[in-house]
């Protein structure tokens, strides 16, 4: 085990020291550059995939409970996840200033913000879990069916018990990705879905001299897989904070950036997640057909919107890394070299949808309306994969370059324009159904890679770094300020290099 971590560590190593090679020509760069997008962007997808296999195993594992039961529980999975988004995005702060401090020579300082998020996310991990004790009225409230009210509460008031280690939990994962290790958090993730699923299954229906508690075991397993990556994740962090030399940002510097850097984006995640979910009651309330053929094609577009969010995660890590130590060139590198892999890859898979779409569909359902609907929806998706791409490159690449406010407001500003608006108006006033609820998806993916295209080229936070170095050293030991980002900087000397 200690051969493996002594391996393992070396090869993270050399990932991070790439950044400071000079390349012999822009070709070269271009190339490497694509090249550490995609050796960073697939762990970061696998580990994504990993996540959605986790509420896919509680729910197969639950699903011998009957109906009810699977009904319930997705009903908590998706209230757990609206509550986790605001924390999900929050914690973004952690990744983009360790890779600056990776950047500017001072990995250390990644620490720090690693620690910082340790403590935000147990504070808000607690108030989850105790919110989590009965959500009965809540949903209630929401016009859930009665005979799925008792699973849901059970389920979720189980599983937040682990909410402390889930927040927690991506604190680090974050800061891990942000030094450049996209590999490990993938395996500690992969390594718990198996334990996930070994100990659901004792538990839901009492086996290995474990009580049969239904689907408050299967809550439990995960609230226990989460403790156990977290617990694992701590220790690498641990032995990171052994070995760091020369951290200049204490604690409570790290805690004000991280909240600066992660609160719009927390915002921003929090309420785009409201807004689809606005868009599916919307569309609940139309036909049974309708609703069906819209999971159906969501499902499937899966297989390429999760790995077009792990590119953009890759170019936030490594725009981050090359502004901290301020290689606007470099930044501009990556930024097309993500776009390429994004385009790339999701415009390949919107050529799928739009040739076997109906078969696909197909695998999915017998009912011939579903299916055409879905099909129909399918053709709407391969029309926006391309312009998706640009989207969730160019708002990670911003959020690298720690430009998060304004960003955050065009995305919440344009969701909430297109995706309800269109649900009610075209879907359900224009008697489109699913079909006409899918066009706001094709306008909020025009109006935003639009929108954040201008603001990489042409935004505010690029003038520090096209300015020419001052000639007094003094000046130049902390970053300048861009005017819309959130955070206050320390920066390197102008010749620092990527650790």
């Amino acid at each position: 085990m200690i051969r493996f971590w002594g391996r393992w560590r070396r090869r993270v190593a050399h990932g991070r020291g790439a950044l400071g090679e000079r390349p012999d020509n822009r070709n070269d760069a271009g190339a490497r550059s694509l090249r550490q997008v995609t050796s960073l962007a697939w762990p970061i997808a696998a580990g994504m995939a990993g996540e959605t296999l986790l509420g896919l195993v509680d729910a197969r594992l639950v699903g011998g409970l009957g109906p009810a039961a699977l009904g319930g529980v997705g009903v908590a999975t998706t209230l757990m996840y609206l509550n986790y988004s605001l924390v999900f995005g929050f914690m973004r702060g952690v990744k983009v200033r360790t890779a600056f401090a990776v950047g500017e020579g001072r990995p250390a300082d990644g620490i720090s913000c690693a620690q910082a998020g340790l403590i935000i996310g147990a504070i808000v991990g607690v108030v989850v879990a105790i919110i989590g004790r009965d959500i009965s009225p809540l949903l209630r409230l929401l016009g859930i069916a009665p005979e799925l009210v008792a699973p849901a509460r059970d389920f979720f008031g189980a599983v937040t018990w682990g909410a402390p280690a889930t927040c927690m939990l991506t604190a680090l994962i974050q800061h891990r990705q942000g030094l450049g290790d996209t590999r490990s958090p993938m395996i500690v993730g992969l390594a718990g879905n198996v334990v996930n699923a070994l100990l659901g299954y004792a538990l839901i229906y009492g086996h290995a001299g474990l009580p049969a508690l239904g689907v408050r075991g299967g809550g439990l397993a995960t609230a226990t897989t989460e403790y156990l990556e977290l617990f694992t994740m701590a220790w690498l962090l641990a032995r990171d904070a052994r070995e760091a030399r020369g951290a200049r940002l204490g604690l409570t510097g790290a805690l004000r950036e991280v909240k600066d850097l992660g609160l719009p984006t927390g915002m921003q995640f929090g309420l785009e997640n409201i807004a689809f979910t606005t868009f599916t009651v919307i569309l609940g309330g139309i036909a049974a057909t309708e609703i069906a053929a819209h999971h159906i094609a969501l499902t499937i577009i899966r297989t390429s919107f999760l790995p077009g969010i792990a590119i953009g995660e890759a170019a936030s890590v490594l725009v981050g890394q090359s502004l901290g130590a301020r290689k606007l060139d470099e930044a501009d590198r990556v930024f097309v070299a993500s776009l390429k892999v994004g385009i790339g890859f999701m415009a390949a898979c919107g050529v799928v949808f739009a040739l076997f779409g109906s078969r696909i569909a197909a695998s999915f359902t017998a009912d011939p309306v579903v299916r055409a609907t879905a099909s129909r929806l399918l053709l709407v998706a391969a029309v926006f994969q391309v312009l998706d791409a640009v989207n969730l490159v160019t708002r990670g690449a911003l959020r690298g370059a720690k430009d998060v406010r304004v960003p955050a407001i065009i995305g919440i500003a344009v969701v909430w324009t297109c995706i309800p608006s269109a649900a009610f108006f075209l879907g359900k006033v224009a008697g489109l159904g699913a079909l006409g609820g899918w066009f706001g998806f094709l306008g909020e993916t025009t109006l935003a890679a639009t929108f954040f295209t201008l603001r990489w080229k042409y935004g505010s936070w690029r003038r520090p770094y096209e300015e020419p170095p001052r000639d007094n050293p003094a000046e130049t030991a902390g970053s300048p300020r861009p005017a819309d980002s959130t955070a206050p900087r320390s920066a390197p000397p102008p010749d620092a290099r990527a650790a």
